[in-house]
């Protein structure tokens, strides 16, 4: 998939390429039917083709940074704005109100730490990159935690990726997308022991 892309986008325009690139981006980020969009293909695809169109890789890296970032700012404030409006959610997200309202009770409760590091690693995720900002901002996280996470996690994201793929090549820049998956559901696991441990536990009246 991503050779096959490449060899249609290898003699693109360097302004055309970034500009799908960043479409692509600010969508898969910023929207929910961005779940469907190849977030991290588009990345390595930027990566390969800084190699061989010898471009810099600071440009893609900033363009797609830039795009994520903005992105998922967007979707967080679409979250808050649903919150502070209790706006009805349309047809297709009223079949996943419940699991996203579970969602965001749950990150309600897991302070500003917690909360921040969901919002890092989620970022090296496909779908939690698109959804877990959303749910911040229905859950109350302020922008000013939200925004300098989405800052250092999602430049530290692309900075990767595309680099990756530029020194290394396809296969090992789309077999490291597995191990952000990893780390993403073992944080989550951690995050709900630790609340599980430290929930109250009901006190019993004597006889």
């Amino acid at each position: 998939m991503v050779s096959a892309a490449l060899e249609q986008v290898g003699s693109w325009p360097a302004v055309l390429v970034l500009s799908v690139a960043a479409l692509l981006l600010v969508l898969e980020s910023g929207v929910v039917l961005g779940v469907l969009l190849p977030g991290s293909t588009t990345l390595v695809v930027l990566g390969l083709w800084s190699a061989v169109s010898d471009t810099h890789p600071a440009l893609p890296i900033a363009v797609a940074a830039t795009a994520s970032i903005g992105g998922a700012l967007f979707g967080w404030r679409q979250g808050h704005r649903r919150r502070s409006t209790g706006a009805r959610p349309g047809r297709l997200r009223a079949r996943v109100d419940p699991a996203v309202r579970w969602a965001r009770d749950w990150l309600t409760t897991q302070g500003p730490g917690g909360s921040a590091v969901v919002l890092a690693v989620a970022q090296w995720a496909a779908v939690s990159r698109t959804l877990t900002p959303r749910v911040a901002g229905g859950a109350g996280v302020p922008l000013r935690l939200v925004a300098p996470v989405l800052l250092v996690s999602g430049t530290a994201w692309a900075c990767t990726v595309v680099l990756l793929a530029r020194e290394v090549g396809e296969r090992v820049a789309t077999d490291a997308g597995l191990a952000p998956v990893l780390v993403l559901l073992a944080v989550l696991a951690g995050l709900l022991l630790r609340a599980r441990l430290t929930r109250p536990r009901p006190v019993t009246g004597g006889s």
